[in-house]
């Protein structure tokens, strides 16, 4: 039951806490010619919604929390630039320009750059983050015990071969905590996972023959590996857990056919134009390393945790059970929450890549006032309870809204990406009546519309003054019914 009292003490023991993973798996790449790429767009960006995006450029202030928000061309001009890779002192005083768009862990990590840059100004970000790493980790760490030991006492109550594989996870938990190497399986969506996550800072850097590269290394792996993980769930509820699934992934024919298929993609990434991005050869090198069974420093990731343990609790027939322990498992610090787990997560990172991290919250993005996914807000659910109640032995009633969830110019804001993230499929009403802020700042949006409007921003970009009133109609309609959100649209000019 003190399984992770072993942390604390394997933590300080392990000297070296920023090896890098020195396995090396040679493959043979032999007759295995990439495949002619061709064309790919490599943006998503909904023509009703590019003007929003134009307009943004101008500065907009998001419509949750009243924050300028920095757009994409401001940071894709300093990751070009390399502006993350400059020495503190000269670094500072740029982020300095957007303190005011940053929120509110990414605001306390420029502090910590701030106060170090005073006693250290010819460091950078990342010599910090490994400077201040055991600090950090051990901090984290404080926090996660506690709600793994929770974890590890409700999951008595598990049956006997699903808390065995609980067990195995929870031991290979605390090897990834004390950054001991691990042997564990390869999962395709787990690669297609990371090379889409380093794809994400390329694209920022307005480097088009790279985005167009990475995409295509992106969708050649969708190719090979979403069928072959498929065929993994014709196994069943006896698969999946880390030890059957290496079982099965070190049969001869499946190691051969999963050498071949990382050679494959390998030789695509070596003659590519991104061939020297670092993270994409750490990715590679992990990921041979897992196919061929050999041991890796892995870092305990949270996201990564709750999905295995999702696994581990697929079939359980005690529903509530499976939910309390998935609920306790989302209580761990994340990256965007908590300072120390975001220093931990980037410690050997590269500058850009911190940078990105520590900028990328604040970027404007596309806000659907009315979720994509639709949840039913609280009237909602009363008024179907009530129909349930009044007629029993009818269908219930259905809710329409004619913008619900639609990519429609009517149904766009601008927001934060990370405010966007955390609002989620959250109704629009709900939201605001938690955070009743959104009165003042929806208001505080409108007006600079109104502004950019009036001062003839909305022809440059392709927008027309209907958006004024659309996007007042909006969220008029879709905020709390006992008090609804009216915007003074008075100042637009006829």
């Amino acid at each position: 039951m003190k399984i992770f009292s072993i942390i604390s003490n394997q933590l300080y023991k392990n000297q070296n806490v920023y090896q890098k993973n020195r396995i090396s798996v040679q493959l043979n790449s032999n007759n295995l010619a990439p495949l002619k790429c061709d064309t790919v767009s490599f943006t998503a960006s909904k023509a009703s919604g590019e003007p929003l995006r134009k307009l943004a450029e101008y500065g907009i202030p998001d419509m949750y929390t009243g924050k300028l928000m920095l757009t994409w061309s401001r940071l894709s001009s300093m990751m070009e630039n390399g502006v993350f890779a400059l020495p503190l002192k000269k670094l500072v005083p740029i982020l300095k320009k957007y303190e005011n768009t940053m929120l509110e862990t990414e605001h306390n990590i420029f502090k910590i750059f701030e106060k170090a840059e005073k006693k250290q100004p010819d460091v950078t970000i990342e010599d910090i983050l490994k400077q201040q790493f055991q600090e950090h980790q051990k901090e984290l760490l404080s926090k996660q015990q506690p709600i793994f030991e929770r974890l590890i006492e409700k999951a008595c109550d598990l049956p006997s071969d699903i808390h065995n594989e609980f067990m195995d996870l929870m031991r290979m938990t605390s090897k990834k905590i004390a950054n001991d190497p691990v042997v564990t399986h390869f999962s395709e969506n787990e690669f297609i996972y990371k090379l889409s996550q380093a794809a994400k800072q390329i694209k920022t850097k307005n480097n088009h023959k790279g985005a167009h590269d990475i995409n295509f290394l992106i969708r050649e792996t969708k190719r090979i590996f979403i069928p072959q993980a498929e065929e993994k769930k014709k196994f069943g509820r006896g698969f999946k857990s880390n030890k059957a699934k290496m079982e099965y992934q070190m049969q001869p024919n499946v190691l051969k056919q999963n050498i071949q298929n990382i050679q494959y993609l390998r030789k695509i990434f070596e003659n590519s134009s991104i061939k020297n991005n670092t993270d994409i050869k750490k990715i590679f090198k992990s990921t041979s390393a897992k196919i061929c069974g050999l041991p890796v420093v892995e870092p305990f990731k949270r996201k990564e945790f709750i999905y295995d343990l999702k696994n581990v609790l697929k079939f359980m027939k005690d529903k509530k059970l499976h939910a309390k322990l998935i609920v306790i498992a989302h209580e761990l610090p994340t990256s965007k929450q908590d300072v120390s787990a975001f220093m931990v997560k980037h410690v050997n990172d590269s500058p850009s890549k911190i940078g990105f991290y520590l900028m990328k919250d604040s970027l404007v993005s596309i806000e659907h006032i009315d979720a994509k996914v639709k949840r039913l807000t609280k009237e909602e659910l009363e008024e179907i309870e009530a129909n349930k109640s009044a007629n029993k032995n009818k269908k219930k009633k259905k809710i329409k809204n004619d913008v619900a969830g639609k990519n429609h110019r009517r149904n766009y804001g601008l927001s934060a990406i990370g405010i966007n993230a955390g609002r989620s499929n959250e109704p629009f009403a709900d939201f605001v009546r938690k955070h009743p802020e959104t009165y003042k700042t929806c208001q505080m949006y409108i007006d600079r519309i109104i502004e950019l409007y009036n001062t003839g921003k909305f022809e440059k970009v392709g927008l027309d003054r209907e958006y004024i009133f659309e996007f007042a109609e909006t969220v008029a309609k879709q905020s709390p019914k006992e008090k609804p959100i009216i915007l003074d649209i008075s100042k637009i000019k006829a």
